[in-house]
């Protein structure tokens, strides 16, 4: 049986009864997600990344219960897992960069991004800088202050960029790998329509083009870089024709990027939309039931043949098969109970 090992973040939380991070195995023939297997103790790991040096997640709690990146070595490795203090407050973001050289955590609570450096071992070597969002947005529920939400390192250029819920900007900022200078002021700020609340954002492989959730709005915007230079071209709607929530949540590209995902957590959907080929537009095909409720993400695996969801509010993850000719979704029966899993993604 060949199977794909899964990891898999959650809260812990009462009234969860989850205990940090786990592991799964995905059953590549028939979809069938196997037994949990808890590999790192620890409170509210809601964001877990896999690299070739192990795999890094965060503790999505405030100052004073000390939120931490804590990096978990693969099984075959030599050193122990190690942790750094966070400076701000819930952490639910992580990104690495291409070279594994650094990481940067983004602190949703305090709007800021927290950048470390990392040893060739994957082990967190410190923290560097701390970069701070200022600002606030339209919405008096949601956007009374910054809420740093997700960071990326773009895989072509020595850039990353962030994504703030709270002041609706996307800001690209340059870095200096070998001197380990990342600067304060972005090279672009895109303000994106006021209220939209970004979440999250995903490159092509070209990185000419770039694709963004908006949690409080629940519609994406695509924006193109022409020149060197982002704009927003378009905006439509998440889940068209359904009743909106405020909690839009993850986003992905199929491997062969002809088709775009979005996990939509007040409807317990999942939207599906094909990219054209031609004028790269998006093109609502059909969304699909999570089989839970509040899906705050999903992971499509590498082959593009499965597409395994994480269900927050009904404690359970379901995988689909996914068809890579129509990126349709059809339902395995398959579930794993698990409190609260919040994130998952597979081994590297």
């Amino acid at each position: 049986m060949k199977t794909l090992p899964l990891t898999i973040g959650c809260y812990t939380d009462t009234p969860s009864k989850s205990q940090g991070v786990y592991q799964t195995q995905l059953d590549l023939e028939t979809g069938k997600l196997l037994s949990l297997e808890l590999i790192r103790k620890c409170t509210n790991p809601s964001f877990v990344t896999a690299t070739k040096t192990g795999i890094y997640t965060a503790s999505e709690v405030n100052q004073q219960k000390q939120p931490q990146l804590i990096h978990i070595p693969n099984v075959d490795s030599q050193i122990t897992s190690n942790a750094s203090p966070i400076s701000g407050n819930h952490p639910c973001h992580i990104a690495i960069d291409p070279h594994n050289k650094f990481a940067i955590t983004s602190q949703y609570s305090s709007g800021t991004f927290d950048i470390f450096s990392l040893s060739i071992n994957g082990s967190i070597d410190k923290r560097l800088k701390t970069i701070k969002m200022v600002g606030s947005g339209p919405n008096k529920e949601r956007q009374t202050s910054p809420h740093a939400h997700q960071c990326l390192f773009l895989q072509n250029s020595p850039q990353f960029v962030t994504v703030d819920l709270g002041t609706d900007r996307i800001n690209f900022y340059c870095f200096d790998e070998e001197q380990e200078e990342f600067l304060d002021e972005p090279m672009q700020s895109i303000k994106v329509p006021a209220g939209n609340g970004p979440r999250h954002l995903i490159f092509n492989k070209a990185e000419d083009r770039a694709y963004v959730v908006c949690e409080l709005s629940e519609t994406l915007l695509i924006l193109e870089k022409v020149l060197g230079i982002w704009n927003v071209v378009e905006e439509i709607d998440a889940l068209p024709n359904m009743e909106k929530g405020e909690a839009a949540a993850a986003i992905k590209l199929s491997p062969d990027e002809q088709f775009l995902y979005v996990s939509c957590r007040h409807q317990s959907r999942i939207s599906n939309f094909k990219i054209d080929s031609e004028t790269q537009k998006l093109n609502f095909i059909e969304s699909y039931d999570t089989e839970g409720k509040f899906p705050r993400d999903f992971h499509i695996t590498d082959d593009g043949k499965w597409l395994i969801a994480a269900n927050q509010h009904s404690n359970n993850i379901t995988s689909f098969k996914r068809d890579n000719e129509d990126g349709s979704l059809v339902y395995t029966g398959y579930s794993l109970e698990l409190d609260a899993p919040v994130c998952v993604t597979q081994q590297r």
